[in-house]
């Protein structure tokens, strides 16, 4: 029923003016999202006070009841009562109460299918993800989402061209019947791969990223896969992969993909700060086309305080079975916790990553000499073979809020092949996120290391075990726990650090954290002391990963410490 009641008027001319502002009553019923949808959309509650003529004003409340009662329809309300009133203690103010009536429920739901004979568990997948079913309220905006949702799964299998034939919603006693039907249209098969914009690399290159086989039925995530495997390659800035849904191309529709080619060339210069390592200075080098073999050529010469790093590697084309190999050599040079090391690497290793699994395989001569403060020299070489393999399930790889990622790597060094000691080493790390209500995160670390040795004599300290410092024991400075050694800390044998971090965001850029760290390096089980550090930070979201300022109290060494990072830990 719309209804309106204003005795007021009795004694007016229509061709009186009087100011007039429409506002929207308080009314329990009605929550905040209902009222932002009227407020933001009804077009007298925009305005100021203003002088109307009372004939004018009548036509308002007209306009105005349409206008409500079309939005409430959208939520579902299809009898709401709209009163106007004049506000008691201010008369130029025209209250505007709204009773909404019951709620439209959906009574029933009826999903046809028409064209091309689809297969049961299409037309299964299509009924299950129903994005309104019975018993749900009705609602506008979720019966075109749900339509939407429902033709775009049968496009997603092999029916590109699929549409909605016909549908309806028959509203009665407040109660909605709901009927679709889809038109699948025919069933695609890939056609042939049209290229645009390569222009520095050959067609191959493409097919070392598996797309689309010609003859094969149409498939769009398969597409999108390849898009983004593409994307994700050195080698292109954009990407974009696309069929021509129309269904005379049916047997064979062209799959047209445009790329983007990156600069051949970069070079980089960095500036920046850890509390690990502290200020660093960086000078970087690519290549992504070495010798126009698409091998991409990574170099830089980092100069931190505490560290100095030299590397060059280079990753050839992927190869047609997924693999990625590459090679390179590595110089580096770090004075942390009295202990001077050394080291010249050469290595190869071999990945493969599937969906969200990433193999590694893994050959490394270590050359390393380590000076000991207040110590002797000393020299030792490894060949290592290492293998090693990464679980990754988050919702969002650089700022993660629900989801986990596990780690797990094992090394093995023998006195026959080039190595000064035989031992094994291995390390594995599991890391959640456990999301708190709208915004709030939960982190929870754990991490652990043991090498297989007789000792730790001729074992390269790259192979060993020492902890603190950020991603580590915080309030503890970076790689502070370990053995102790004449006026420095060496590696251990063993490593076990956990961390239970819980987040708070205040907007969708500044949060606040908490937390708690605990670990130890040591040689033998019975020495480990399980160190503490505790404290809070300040949180700040970039699109390269959250910024991390925290401050902690390493409780054992009864110390304050300042621990800054950017991203998330591995």
């Amino acid at each position: 029923m719309i209804a309106c009641c204003w005795a007021q008027e009795a004694s007016l001319s229509p061709e009186q003016s009087v100011t007039t502002q429409f506002v929207l009553a308080e009314n329990p019923q009605i929550d905040q999202r209902i009222r932002d949808l009227l407020n933001n959309n009804v077009t007298l509650f925009q305005h100021p006070p203003q002088k109307v003529k009372l004939a004018e004003r009548r036509v308002l409340r007209s306009s105005a009841r349409r206008e409500i009662a079309g939005l409430l329809a959208t939520e579902g309300y299809f009898s709401p009562s709209i009163h106007f009133q004049a506000d008691p203690t201010d008369p130029a103010v025209v209250q505007v109460n709204i009773e909404l009536g019951p709620p439209t429920i959906i009574n029933n739901v009826q999903i046809d299918f028409g064209g091309d004979v689809l297969p049961n568990e299409v037309q299964e997948s299509v009924q299950q993800q129903w994005g309104l079913p019975e018993g749900e309220q009705f609602r506008d905006e979720d019966w075109g989402r749900a339509k939407t949702k429902a033709v775009e799964s049968v496009m997603e299998h092999s029916y590109a061209a699929a549409r909605i034939d016909h549908s309806e919603a028959l509203i009665h006693d407040a109660q909605a019947d709901l009927s679709v039907s889809i038109h699948s249209g025919p069933a695609f098969h890939i056609g042939e791969l049209r290229i645009q914009g390569l222009k520095s690399y050959q067609p191959w290159l493409l097919e070392r990223y598996h797309p689309p086989v010609q003859g094969d039925l149409y498939n769009r995530a398969n597409l999108l896969q390849f898009q983004r495997d593409l994307q994700n390659s050195p080698y292109f800035s954009a990407v974009t992969v696309s069929i021509d849904p129309n269904p005379e191309l049916a047997s064979a529709v062209p799959v047209d993909v445009t790329v983007k080619e990156r600069q051949k060339h970069d070079v980089g210069l960095a500036l920046g700060y850890s509390s690990n390592t502290r200020a660093r200075g960086e000078i970087s080098y690519q290549n992504r086309d070495l010798y126009e073999t698409a091998a991409n050529l990574k170099s830089a010469l980092r100069i931190e305080q505490l560290r100095q790093i030299g590397y060059l590697d280079i990753y050839l084309p992927p190869k047609s079975n997924g693999y990625l190999d590459s090679f390179g050599v590595l110089f580096n040079r770090s004075d942390i916790s009295g202990l001077l090391t050394k080291t010249s690497s050469f290595g190869a290793k071999r990945l493969l990553t599937e969906n969200n699994v990433e193999r590694r395989l893994g050959l490394a001569f270590v050359y390393e000499q380590s000076t000991v403060s207040g110590g002797d020299k000393t020299h030792t070489k490894a060949l290592v073979a290492s293998i090693g393999r990464t679980w990754r399930a988050v919702n969002n790889p650089f700022d993660p809020r629900r989801g986990y990622i596990l780690q797990a790597d094992v090394g093995v060094a023998a006195k026959a092949a080039l190595s000064d000691q035989n031992f094994s080493r291995l390390y594995g790390k599991y890391q959640r996120w456990i999301p708190v209500g709208a915004r709030d995160v939960v982190i929870l670390r754990a991490e652990g290391g043991y090498v297989v040795a007789r000792d730790d004599a001729g074992i390269p300290e790259d192979y060993l075990f020492r902890a603190g410092g950020t991603n580590s024991v915080r309030g503890y400075a970076y790689q502070s726990l370990g053995v102790s050694q004449d006026d420095g800390v060496v590696g251990g044998r063993i490593l076990t650090t956990a961390s239970a971090e819980y987040v708070h965001w205040l907007n969708d850029t500044w949060g606040a954290a908490a937390f708690i760290d605990v670990g130890d390096a040591a040689d033998r089980f019975q020495d480990l002391k399980m160190k503490q550090g505790i404290g809070t930070g300040v949180r700040y979201k970039t699109p390269a990963g959250p910024i991390a300022v925290d401050v902690a109290y390493g409780r054992q060494a009864k110390k304050v410490r300042l621990d800054f990072s950017i991203g998330i830990a591995f």
